[in-house]
């Protein structure tokens, strides 16, 4: 049994997307209460997060259901490797902080939690283990193209695509009565139908149609409708920018919309405020929203007596879907570099992995596990339409939003989305300014 006050901590961090938010908010003192919880796993911080022979160090943020799947899954392979795996649970805003000033001191831990879009600035700089030669032979092999896509720098592996998770439209059943409610990828709202919809419904000053979840750092995401229209943000040698085009100008024109004719909340642009507390409270009768605020939303609808239903992204030329979800890497300072690359073999195979999406709610990446029906605990009527939409995760999109300037070009796409949604300025010089900002970027 897990100390009740340990059990406060976890529990506030229900989900990933809750656990972002509170992460970010969270204070050091928080971490610290993690220290000692009868996990069965040592947490601590300090010492703990330095790689050393004989054990292997591992620094991760983890809500509650997953840091209770990684400790099951850490104690499965500890009882036949007789190697323990020392946790290291910091707040998701201090991970790659804490990274940064292990690698700098030579005090890396063996592995680290890494989101996809963050892998490749450390696997360009050497700091991440080449698993490449260390995995077993065809084991990558076994994930689904987009994420080892996601995984690779220059042809090698540095990392194993341990889940994902991505988007659906999830909607009030009684406000969208009456509605077309898509079935099945190929039968997905066209934009124009999307569009139609959304204008049927009641809006005011507190009433609105629907919210995209391109917040905090999530601007990405506004990538799928330019990829819906088979447009790009990079060239295909992903060394320029690629986003001042039709498709670009196009999907902007349409997201531009959605504030101009008073579709969703001026709030929620992209430094704005997370959509899902909208959609629980009843102000927005839709939500785009992740697979892994399910658990935060689920109990929400049931207290309320009120139901709700999700469909598929709308599509246009094609259908398309964002990448998240996270890695986990080992470091090249790593004293353990075979027992961290054996771990991480058990900890994203077929079994281990099974369990870990179950109980945290986010989707498999090994595609064998597509056609599983996994033991989800909250909603696995909706969870099998989010294990189908991340099916239209491509390659080509996941390779673009994994190069290592990453971080600084999304940086750059909420502040020009911003400037787009909320001052209606003509996308075709936005666009123009994003590729200068892109240029700036991977030079």
């Amino acid at each position: 049994m897990r100390n009740p006050d340990c059990s406060a901590v976890i529990d506030s961090r229900r989900s990933r997307g809750f656990s972002r938010r509170s992460f970010l908010a969270a204070s050091g003192a928080g971490a610290l209460a993690l220290a000692g919880c009868g996990t069965g796993f040592e947490l601590q911080r300090g010492d703990g997060t330095a790689s050393r022979e004989g054990r292997l160090s591992f620094t991760l943020w983890a809500g509650d259901a997953e840091l209770t799947a990684f400790t099951t899954v850490a104690e499965e392979w500890s009882r036949t490797s007789g190697i323990p795996v020392v946790f290291n649970v910091v707040p998701f805003g201090e991970a790659l902080t804490g990274i940064d000033a292990g690698l700098a001191s030579s005090r890396a831990p063996d592995l680290f939690r890494v989101t996809y879009q963050d892998i490749g600035i450390y696997a360009a700089g050497d700091a991440l283990l080449d698993l490449t030669d260390l995995l077993p032979s065809g084991f990558v092999d076994g994930f689904g193209p987009a994420f080892v896509s996601a995984v690779q720098s220059e042809g090698r592996v540095y990392g194993v695509p341990h889940h994902t998770d991505t988007s659906l439209v999830l909607y009030d059943t009684e406000a969208l009565a009456g509605a077309r409610i898509p079935e099945s990828l190929d039968d997905a709202w066209t934009w124009e139908e999307f569009g139609s919809i959304a204008r049927s419904l009641p809006t005011g000053e507190v009433q609105f149609a629907f919210g995209v979840n391109w917040q905090l750092a999530g601007a990405y995401r506004w990538l799928n409708w330019v990829d819906q229209l088979g447009g790009r943000l990079l060239t295909e040698d992903l060394t320029g920018p690629a986003i001042d085009s039709r498709a670009g100008r196009d999907a902007l024109a349409f997201t531009q919309s959605f504030f101009a004719d008073g579709l969703v909340p001026r709030t929620t642009s992209t430094k704005g405020a997370y959509v899902d507390e909208l959609f629980t409270a009843g102000t927005i009768a839709m939500v785009f929203a992740g697979d892994f605020l399910l658990p935060t939303i689920d109990p929400a609808f049931l207290s309320a007596g009120r139901e709700y239903g999700a469909t598929f992204l709308p599509r246009d030329e094609r259908a398309s879907a964002d990448l998240g979800g996270n890695a986990v890497v080992a470091t090249s300072q790593s004293k353990n570099p075979e027992a961290a690359a054996d771990f991480l073999a058990y900890l994203s195979g077929d079994e281990a992995q099974a369990l870990f999406c179950a109980q945290a709610t986010v989707l498999p990446t090994r595609t064998a596990l597509l056609d599983q029906q996994l033991d989800y605990a909250v909603r696995p009527d909706l969870m099998e339409l989010f294990v189908q939409q991340a099916t239209t995760i491509t390659p080509e999109l996941s390779a673009q939003v994994t190069v290592p300037q990453f971080n600084a070009v999304n940086a750059s796409m909420v502040d020009r989305l911003e400037q787009a949604f909320l001052s209606g300025d003509d996308p075709a010089g936005v666009l123009a300014d994003l590729s200068d900002d892109i240029a700036g970027r991977l030079s």
